[in-house]
């Protein structure tokens, strides 16, 4: 289902809830604290998640039992779904008068979305009552879901970007390998084409060619972050909105001809041809790249690959102030819980220490406590821990969190910039020569999104 269906159902569903925001800002939604079930019948929480082998095994095998052991008053209903699937799920849930009481940013959706339909509970009383203490946290990460200074998700995982590396063909072909400090701005798009070059051998044999880099990140948004500039404005982030956008700002054309040149003029990246001849696969598993610049999913994608050493370097400067997009994951509740408090036991078990460090260790997510970071900075062969922890929290600190997380309707918006840059990455025209138009497209995307949701 396409997210402006399941949103223009859940707004007839939630009218009255979501009905006072003001349309610049995002609503709180405060859930009423309940007292404990007295009754001898344990308390039943939906807990919605995404379908993932590790994930649910540690779900169903970790988490679940411990939780349901120390609160024997409350049962866990795991409801599992792929994220395709995800918004089409809770949309059900919730016109079937059960939404999840727990979930997360597991679907299309992103927090903004969740928030402006009135759907998250306002955490800030229960934190309050119970005296969490959550000064163990990553600085800044708890802030990402505050609003209007009211928590409304806490967070559990993060992970930044960087350049995921084959530390065997490095060496292979004598080549130095990338930085791991974010502060080095000796370490341009320059240089890393240069490394690209050394690194790319290709005769035109798929089975033995290497390509030096592949450009992997999941939001087109990356590109331009790593020229230093952003597609919308700042302020976006904080209301979910925006009036205007920068497809045709000069950095950003030169970041996605860049993008384009990799691959046409270059030749130091594969193009949709040569991977298709490659067959399904990560190419960087594959061993059919050196290089893949990536978000930090790949911290947990790579953890258990043994054919070869990587290591992990961070985003080269496309120019200065460059910065580059972190992903959060928070635990929310629901505003609507018919059993809140139990609902705030679980999340609030689910964002301690112990749990905390049990998820990082079957996931090798990135833990969000800083007591916690240690041990998973001891978690990667190919890298000294001290060098782990140097690229890690570069990205943290030169992060920026994703707009498809803080952006209403996010999907629409990258749709309209993803059309924009099929011809580009396919090069059938120009960046020069296409995104300035799509930047008014873009535009009245974002001005068709405000207005929809002031209705």
């Amino acid at each position: 289902m396409k997210k402006g269906i399941f949103f223009v159902v859940l707004i007839m569903v939630f009218l009255a809830s979501a009905c006072g925001a003001t349309p610049t800002s995002l609503p709180v939604v405060q859930a009423t604290q309940a007292s404990p079930t007295a009754s001898a019948k344990p308390v039943e929480v939906t807990w919605l998640v995404r379908s993932s082998n590790a994930e649910q095994d540690w779900e169903n095998k970790d988490a679940i039992p411990g939780f349901e052991a120390q609160n024997p008053n409350i049962k866990i209903n795991l409801v599992v779904v792929s994220s395709d699937d995800f918004d089409t799920k809770m949309q059900t849930m919730i016109a079937g008068g059960a939404p999840p009481d727990v979930w997360s940013l597991w679907g299309g959706s992103g927090f903004a979305d969740y928030v402006k339909l009135g759907l998250v509970a306002d955490l800030t009383s229960f934190i309050e009552k119970d005296k969490v203490d959550l000064s163990d946290f990553i600085p800044d990460l708890l802030n990402i879901y505050q609003v209007n200074g009211k928590q409304m998700g806490l967070p559990f995982s993060v992970v930044g970007s960087g350049i995921f590396y084959n530390q065997d063909l490095f060496n292979k072909y004598g080549v130095t390998y990338p930085p791991t400090s974010w502060d080095d701005t000796s370490w341009t798009y320059a240089k890393f084409l240069d490394m690209c070059k050394a690194l790319t051998h290709v005769t035109g044999d798929s089975l033995t060619d290497v390509y030096g880099c592949n450009m992997g990140f999941s939001l087109n948004d990356s590109f331009a972050w790593m020229y230093s500039k952003d597609i919308y404005p700042d302020s976006a982030y904080l209301t979910g909105f925006a009036d205007t956008a920068y497809l045709d700002d000069p950095l950003i054309l030169q970041a996605f001809q860049d993008r384009q040149d990799i691959v046409w003029k270059y030749h130091y990246m594969p193009d949709p041809a040569t991977v298709t001849a490659f067959g399904s696969g990560d190419l960087f598993k594959m061993q059919k790249v050196a290089m893949q610049i990536s978000d930090g999913w790949g911290w947990i994608q790579y953890s258990g690959v043994k054919d070869f050493n990587w290591a992990v370097g961070a985003l080269p400067y496309g120019a200065p102030g460059r910065f580059s997009p972190t992903f959060t994951d928070p635990w929310m509740m629901s505003s609507k819980s018919s059993h809140p408090q139990e609902a705030w036991q679980f999340l609030k078990y689910l964002i301690s220490p112990d749990v905390q460090k049990s998820w990082s260790r079957v996931t090798f997510s990135p833990p969000v406590r800083k007591s916690l970071l240690g041990d998973w900075y001891k978690s990667f062969s190919g890298m000294p821990p001290d060098q782990v922890k140097e690229v890690f929290e570069g990205s943290i600190k030169y992060g920026k969190e994703s707009p498809s997380h803080l952006l209403v309707h996010f999907d629409q918006l990258n749709q309209v910039v993803s059309e924009a840059l099929d011809p580009i990455l396919n090069k059938k025209a120009t960046a020069a020569g296409t995104l300035p138009a799509a930047n008014q497209k873009l535009i009245e995307t974002l001005h068709e999104i405000r207005s929809e949701n002031q209705k």
